[in-house]
């Protein structure tokens, strides 16, 4: 097991990789996996004719499933939902592939479209609906390399349509797996044909419907940079993230900070101080503390944002004196710049206040919603001379710039042949849930629990090692039985971003010092909902009984 101080090192580091400015937009615009810089496509564009099956063809270009999702005739993965099935006689469909896999191969646009077609449509080519599925949602995606939108809505429309068909759409397994492709790429489609509102709704029904797994929620994509407004679903979805992944309280702090609830941004930020500091020890951090004072004044709650702006300073100044700076201390200067400034306009020194954010042509650390609201705040007012740099641009004018930025990286990504397609996610393995029951459900010896709790701290580190699908929702899972075993009845967990197989509990009940109300699970809720795709022995014993 890794120290204990480097799990919670671990979460600080991810906690300020995805902080301020930067929270939103890497939540609306990156893919599930990171993506590969876009490069200019100056590979072999494939066979004179995409559909060629000659065997010279085939073996410089590879078969017709290669060009179309990159994947071969067999792919793993589904093995389980054909057994769940009853589809015995699909079996041989996984026997070892004559090709592997290669995503180089796949075609772009309308020839991928054309490549796919030919197996989906043609009645002597692809008939199995567990394969027919990926390559369904393959052609949606050359759809939207081809920048035909409607027909990529289709596509969604027809694998969702056969998913129905074969009884999938339901279960718990496929829903958390090949099933969210459905809402991802659909919620795209509609982002690209101009309705912003209606993607985000779609795109958050995954998380919504699943509000403990992990990658339901990572997955979904709010949309928040092209919306000026925050839904009842988008915020909900913010709330129930950021009780399983620590990272979401910074961005939903964030999120309150464009809408302009600043008061309520502010009491996220405190709790962020409380719990970093906690696991910190000696060791504070200043950026939580410049975030905080920043919505504190903007909120006008002004002694508290002097005290978090001052307490900042004296933080950063003292790692400096020990020969240990802070990496990102630019950062938190430029944030506690932005204090000072709010707090030269609440003084009545407007015109120093205006000229002092006006003199950066760019700020890049504090919140969006910081800044709008001081740019709307320091405008009003102002002279024709004033308004230069960062205040030359009205906040109507900022949102549009930034819609329009953001949707020109999204259509930059499309001709990659490689973002969108990780929107279409493999099917779980059943098998890898199933393996784990032993050991989730044994909160009475655990093995995945640290013996002691971080130092100065109640927290503990949980950690497992299983398949990278199945580890978010297991160390939940065993983290709420651990919570009833020993007599709470909920918990706080912080998931590390980077390292799913990690994490970072404290037990308690509703309440108690240290368990943050907008953190707290409550454990027998969690347990009602992941029972369902790690079982208990018993329960298991008992499915395969049945089945």
């Amino acid at each position: 097991m890794k120290s204990k101080a480097s799990a919670a090192l671990l979460l600080a580091t991810a906690l300020v990789c995805t902080t301020s400015a930067t929270a939103q937009t890497a939540l609306d615009a990156g893919s599930i996996a990171p993506p590969a810089p876009t490069i200019n496509d100056t590979r072999d564009k494939g066979p004179a004719d995409p559909l060629s099956v000659l065997p010279e063809d085939v073996k410089k270009y590879g078969s017709l499933y290669l060009r179309c999702d990159g994947q071969p005739n067999n792919i793993t993965g589904a093995e389980s939902f054909a057994r769940l099935l009853g589809a015995v006689t699909l079996l041989a469909l996984f026997a070892p592939p004559p090709e592997a896999g290669n995503p180089s191969k796949r075609l772009l646009a309308e020839r991928g479209v054309a490549a796919c077609s030919k197996l989906l449509d043609d009645p002597k080519e692809e008939t199995n609906g567990l394969r027919r599925l990926p390559l369904i949602l393959a052609r949606a995606v050359h759809q939207f390399e081809a920048k035909d939108y409607k027909a990529a809505l289709a596509d969604v429309t027809k694998a969702r349509g056969e998913a129905q068909a074969l009884g999938l759409i339901g279960n718990s397994y496929f829903d958390r797996s090949m099933g969210l492709s459905f809402n991802l790429l659909e919620s795209q489609a509609l982002l690209r044909l101009g309705q912003p509102a209606e993607a985000r709704q779609v795109s958050l029904r995954n998380a919504l419907a699943m509000p403990y797994s992990f990658y339901a929620g990572i997955s979904t994509r709010p949309y928040s940079s092209f919306q000026r407004s925050m839904s009842t679903e988008e915020e909900q979805y913010y709330r129930n993230m950021s009780r399983i992944s620590g990272v979401f309280g910074v961005a939903l702090a964030d999120r309150l900070d464009e809408v302009g609830r600043f008061s309520e941004a502010a009491v996220l930020r405190d709790e962020t101080i409380g719990f970093l500091t906690e696991l910190d020890g000696d060791t504070q951090r200043s950026w939580p503390l410049a975030n905080a004072a920043i919505s504190h004044a903007l909120a006008g709650n002004w002694a508290l944002a002097a005290e978090r702006a001052k307490k900042a300073r004296e933080n950063m100044d003292a790692l400096i004196a020990k020969g240990k700076p802070e990496e990102n201390q630019s950062a938190i200067v430029e944030r506690l710049d932005l204090y000072d400034i709010l707090l030269l306009a609440h003084d009545g020194k407007v015109d120093d206040a205006r000229r002092n954010f006006a003199a950066r042509s760019q700020w890049l650390s504090p919140s969006f919603g910081a800044l709008l609201a001081t740019n709307a705040m320091l405008r009003k007012d102002a002279k024709p001379e004033q308004l230069f740099g960062s205040l030359a641009q009205t906040p109507e004018q900022i949102w549009a710039l930034r819609e329009k930025n953001e949707m020109a990286k999204l259509l930059e990504t499309d001709g990659n042949n490689r973002t969108l397609f990780t929107y279409i996610l493999p099917y779980a393995q059943i098998k890898d849930y199933e393996r784990l029951s032993k050991d989730v459900w044994n909160a009475q010896k655990s093995k995945l629990i640290a013996k002691e709790p971080i130092r100065n701290s109640k927290f503990y580190v949980v950690n497992i090692w299983s398949d990278a699908m199945t580890q978010p929702e297991a160390l939940l899972l065993h983290s709420a039985l651990l919570a009833k075993a020993r007599g709470f009845s909920g918990f706080i967990y912080l998931s590390l971003p980077n390292r799913p197989q990690s994490g970072i509990v404290r037990f308690g009940n509703p309440g108690d010092a240290g368990m943050m109300s907008g953190s707290y699970l409550d454990a027998d809720a969690v347990i009602a909902d992941l029972r369902k795709v790690i079982p208990s022995p018993e329960e298991l014993a008992a499915r395969r009984k049945t089945a």
